[in-house]
């Protein structure tokens, strides 16, 4: 009796072998795209918290000078009051409240708008203002974009 394996007995093995490698390239993709939305999302809670913290770091600090009324493109210009490049009254600079990316895991720039709650009259206990960055920008994207 010879012992040893049959070509077809190596042919079934390595169609296995290619099967579970398969599925474990789909789950790995997947994984990966979950963990883009999860840093996409924390990025932008981190950035709300930033410039709402620009407001309450000083008395007579306001979000009216950097109301949007619409969807911005966040960029070090436009967000210099949060990312440490402003000044403040007194002319000291101001410390860095977020020091995360302004683009999302998929290359483009997160959107954020600043706007006055309607009716709202700002008092020390609550903010008269709305932030919301976009969150994120993935649902934009093409299918093709994506990959």
């Amino acid at each position: 009796m010879r012992r040893g394996f049959t070509l077809v007995e190596l042919l079934v093995v390595i169609g296995m072998i290619a099967v579970l490698l398969g599925a474990m390239g789909s789950g790995i993709s997947k994984a990966r795209e979950r963990a883009k939305i999860a840093k996409a999302t924390q990025d932008v809670r981190e950035m709300t918290n930033a410039i709402l913290a620009y407001e309450s770091y000083a008395p007579k600090r306001s979000l009216e000078s950097v109301v949007t009324g619409g969807w911005t493109p966040a960029s070090e210009g436009n967000l210099g009051m949060i990312l440490g490049n402003a000044e403040t009254e007194s002319g000291a600079d101001l410390p860095v409240l977020y020091n995360g990316p302004l683009k999302d895991p998929w290359g483009k720039a997160y959107e954020f708008t600043i706007q006055r709650k309607a009716g709202a009259i700002a008092s020390k206990s609550e903010s008269g203002f709305v932030t919301a960055p976009s969150l994120p920008n993935f649902y934009r994207l093409s299918d093709e974009e994506r990959q």
